[in-house]
């Protein structure tokens, strides 16, 4: 008989493939001898081979020019094509993905992104989900799920079972994880957001008055994303350098640790050891809702309903509207939600 293969789209970001997690993990349960092969994108190809049900990754070139960009899709249908996959599955809903499984063969299905796409797919007999932001986003997942005869029981998953972690550093104490990527600059991400763009005074104060209301027993670890930051580089100038990518600053309460250039397989590591995490709402707070660590995540509020399409399945997430630096230093209602829902007998 032979081996059975499933072949899945999730060719964009990391955020994305941890939501899509859940759905694969209740696939391959209902689905027991079938090989689980992901079509990626290049920068997340290396992040997903951590993840062991995950059988075999192909990375998918992303090219912008019209002739290169049909190029790589032809190549990729070439080398599909020689192999008989019992589901297709496009979680991406992208064009190219759509594109790329025409031409292949297995059973159909996609949780549609462009309305675009909803004619091809009726009449190319795809079992569809319409991907609208009306419902949380692990609802649509479900809804496809259940059109391929299994569901998803998210009590029964854990993602990171098997998991293979970079140990990156022997936490003595518990933390608060701080993560202070790029999001938080409007010039590096969606100029249309609130930019909270903070100055390292800021940051300073910022992390000082959060060190001045947790419990003694408690350190800060400050975490960044890929993106170098002179405001960060300037904060950490008196910072006392463990390591090539550690920095230390002392107070008298506890420490403050600084954390630079981290993959996102370290970023995990940190986040699944804290107590509490700070962020802008990404791929980052996906981790911690996977490891139930109580976060606060800056959000668009001319966005709301597009992220509570992304976060409404979420535990233990607290939602914060996004300001400029100098009006969350003094929004007192900010430390409460830190200083009311800290773990008190946490052991991390």
């Amino acid at each position: 008989m032979d081996e059975l293969k499933t072949l899945i789209f999730r060719t964009d970001r990391i955020g994305d493939f941890i939501i899509s997690c859940p759905f694969i993990l209740s696939y391959k349960d209902k689905f027991k001898n079938t090989k689980i092969i992901v079509i990626s994108s290049e920068y997340n190809s290396s992040h997903i081979k951590n993840f062991k049900f995950i059988n075999q990754i192909i990375p998918l070139n992303n090219e912008t020019k019209f002739f290169k960009k049909l190029l790589v899709l032809l190549k990729m249908i070439l080398l599909l094509r020689k192999t008989k996959f019992s589901n297709i599955i496009v979680l991406d809903g992208k064009k190219r993905s759509f594109f790329i499984s025409l031409f292949l063969k297995g059973k159909k299905s996609i949780l549609l992104q462009s309305k675009g796409l909803e004619f091809w797919s009726y009449l190319f007999k795809y079992k569809k989900v319409i991907n609208y932001e009306l419902q949380n986003q692990l609802k649509n997942f479900s809804f496809l799920a259940s059109l391929l005869n299994f569901n998803i029981n998210l009590n029964k998953i854990d993602i990171y079972k098997n998991y293979s972690f970079n140990n990156i550093f022997d936490f003595k104490r518990k933390y608060l994880n701080i993560h202070l990527d790029e999001k938080w600059f409007t010039k590096y991400y969606y100029n249309d957001f609130t930019d909270i763009n903070p100055t390292s005074d800021e940051i300073s104060l910022f992390l000082d008055k959060i060190s001045n209301l947790i419990d003694n027993d408690y350190d800060i670890v400050v975490t960044t994303g890929s993106r170098k930051l002179d405001v960060l580089k300037k904060y950490t100038e008196n910072f006392e350098k463990i390591n090539p990518n550690i920095f230390l600053k002392k107070n008298k309460r506890n420490k403050i640790f600084f954390f630079d250039n981290l993959s996102f397989n370290d970023l995990e590591f940190v986040v699944k050891n804290s107590s509490f995490l700070v962020c802008c709402e990404g791929g980052v707070s996906h981790v911690s809702n996977a490891f139930n660590v109580k976060t606060i995540a800056f959000f668009e509020r001319n966005r709301l309903q597009h992220t509570k399409y992304w976060t409404g399945h979420m535990r233990n997430l607290f939602l914060y509207e996004r300001k400029k630096m100098q009006e969350i230093i003094h929004d007192i209602n900010f430390y409460n939600l830190i200083r009311n829902n800290l773990p008190k007998d946490d052991n991390n």
